[in-house]
């Protein structure tokens, strides 16, 4: 009789927990873009090539530029420059901004609230002279040893020919992997862009003019470098050179300064890559966005480390151009973000993590341990001068990697609303097309639909209406 009683509330409790879950889950309601959905219900488009979808392989070097790297290394020592390579690397990826005065000062304020409790300076009256002297070397060297734990030691990196050349082997295949992932989706989504000239602020060793050259080459009149390593400039003219001093420059026009110019010419394509971190402070790096924005003609690109702070860095920029009142300022955001809000990454004070994406690369072979396989991450924005006009800016971007799992696909994206929202995509809930166009879209692609605010799927409202 027991048994059948346990049975009995087991049988109820399985029932119960069944509504449950019913009532727990929603439909997300996602509309295919009717121009894309007419493509793919008449075949005409495969969901696998969608107009959201950017496809590219492992990236590597130009085999003009993998050959010259070989030669410029000339009698260097290939695997020290290569160890040197990733600690550099390492190196950047924690590098932090350099702290303002008023976040220092923020910190003196507390370390001394704090010493003030553990050393207050009500003991002074007992003490002798000498034990006076003696007790206040303690509190001071306590506060310099806070001051120092809790505060980034910032100072700017110097690239000597040595460190150069440890930049453009450690560096140089994944800087120009990330660059022309992002510049990739301008030539897909614009392709009546054919920009005439380039400026490259923080050219380093060249990356940002061997992503570009591979892709607009023909139209490009003029490449215009700012560097202020000397050394950093000299690398990148020989790399162009093929590693040879008197062979000639295949790109026209490459000119090289150190120095940010005053005079407003403008430039089709302007590059900010891996280099606000190494801005002495946040007026600095202002001060440089306005110069760069109104040099800016076209399109201006800015990338950094995809670390919590280089997406700090980014976001800021970002944020600048678009405060901006002036309507010959006027600009939008073309990529990655779907709308001109705040970032929901920063919005959401419980959020640590950054906008950042992935791509991959090969490490070409310097040395019979050097060739291998690479992810770089990196966060950017690509800003265009100018008013919103095309309605596609508005796709969802996916922000995470897709989780593919039995018969549903997880998508993380960012909409635009200036929302992060989560859809599981299924062929029952959202359609064949939708789903089989989430299923094969990759961190960093667009999906080419609209997203609607959930709303009960027909057994929760079944069940509601039964109970």
């Amino acid at each position: 009789m027991n048994g059948t009683i346990k049975e009995c509330m087991l049988i109820a409790r399985s029932a119960l927990l069944k509504q449950l879950i019913k009532r727990g889950t929603s439909k997300i309601a996602v509309q295919v873009e009717a121009e894309v959905l007419n493509k793919l219900e008449n075949e005409e488009l495969k969901p696998r090539k969608h107009p959201g979808v950017i496809k590219l392989n492992r990236i590597e070097l130009p085999v003009n530029i993998a050959n010259a790297l070989q030669k410029v290394v000339g009698d260097y020592p290939v695997k020290a420059l290569l160890e040197d390579g990733k600690k550099l690397n390492m190196l950047l990826r924690k590098r932090h901004p350099p702290p303002e005065r008023n976040e220092i000062n923020a910190k003196m304020s507390r370390i001394l609230k704090e010493v003030n409790m553990i050393m207050p300076t009500v003991m002074l009256s007992e003490l002798s002279d000498s034990e006076k002297r003696k007790w206040q070397q303690r509190r001071e060297n306590l506060i310099r040893r806070r001051i120092s734990e809790r505060t980034y030691a910032w100072k700017p990196i110097v690239y000597g020919p040595y460190e150069a050349l440890v930049y453009a082997l450690g560096r140089g295949a994944k800087e120009y992997a990330a660059l022309k992932r992002i510049l990739q989706e301008i030539v897909i989504r614009d392709p009546t862009f054919k920009p005439s000239s380039y400026f490259d602020f923080g050219s380093g060793v060249g990356t940002g003019m061997w992503a570009v050259s591979t892709l607009w080459k023909d139209s490009i009149y003029e490449y215009y470098n700012v560097d202020s390593s000397r050394d950093m400039n000299d690398l990148s003219d020989l790399i162009l050179r093929d590693g040879k001093e008197n062979c000639e420059i295949s790109l026209r026009n490459v000119f090289y300064r150190q120095f940010l110019p005053e005079l407003q010419t403008k430039y089709d394509l302007v590059m900010c890559s891996y280099s606000m971190f190494e801005l002495p402070s946040a007026n600095d790096r202002r001060n440089v966005m306005l110069n760069l924005w109104a040099k800016c003609d076209g399109y201006l690109v800015i990338v950094e480390e995809g670390t919590r702070r280089g997406s700090q860095l980014v976001n800021a920029a970002r944020d600048l151009i678009l405060s901006l009142e002036d309507p010959n300022l006027v600009g939008h955001v073309f990529a990655p973000c779907p709308h001109d809000k705040v970032c929901p990454r920063f919005s959401d004070l419980n959020d640590r993590t950054p906008c950042n994406f992935e791509t991959l690369y090969v490490q070409p072979l310097l040395h019979k341990s050097s060739q291998g396989y690479g992810a770089a991450y990196y966060s950017y924005v690509i800003l265009r001068k100018g008013l919103k006009q095309d309605s596609n800016l508005s796709w969802p971007r996916i922000v995470r990697p897709t989780l593919i799992r039995s018969r549903h696909a997880i998508c993380r994206m960012c909409t635009s609303e200036g929302k992060l929202q989560e859809v599981i995509f299924t062929k029952s809930k959202h359609g064949r097309f939708a789903y089989r166009c989430a299923k094969a879209s990759s961190w960093g692609d667009r999906l080419p639909v609209a997203i609607g605010e959930p709303f009960p799927t027909k057994e929760e409202s079944d069940d509601f209406i039964e109970n």
